[in-house]
């Protein structure tokens, strides 16, 4: 059994780490099992009527569509990361106030958090 679920989030910087590292791992074990299955049904297929390419095209189409969703998670967070550290690199410069981020972000996140929300009936309590 993996570790619980983060469900109390701050949105300040020091406390979005280990939620994002969360959702990116979330996306690789999706990727992964969907690859797997993927792989399987590959070596398993048995086509015997046009039926059953399509049936089987149908499947693999809906798997494909989960392995992209993965990815365009994955790319959220990283863009995500990215303007994090690019504010962090601005704020150290001008000064050292406060750790907090822009309302952008806070969107952003909010909607990952919603998404997340849904997938796994967690419900997060964002501050």
């Amino acid at each position: 059994m993996g570790r619980p679920k983060k469900t109390k989030i701050n949105l300040d910087k020091s406390s979005l780490q280990e939620f994002m590292q969360e959702i990116y791992n979330d996306c690789v074990n999706v990727m992964n099992s969907a690859r797997k299955e993927l792989n399987e049904r590959k070596s398993r297929a048995e086509i015997e009527d046009i039926n059953d390419e399509s049936m089987i095209g149908k499947v693999n189409n809906d798997t494909l569509k989960i392995i992209e969703g993965t990815i365009d998670r994955k790319l959220a967070l990283a863009k995500l990361q990215s303007q994090i550290v690019d504010t962090d690199k601005k704020e150290n410069t001008k000064t050292n106030n406060e750790n907090s981020l822009s309302d952008d972000d806070k969107n952003l996140l909010r909607d990952i958090f919603n998404e997340q929300k849904e997938k796994n009936n967690t419900d997060y309590n964002l501050e």
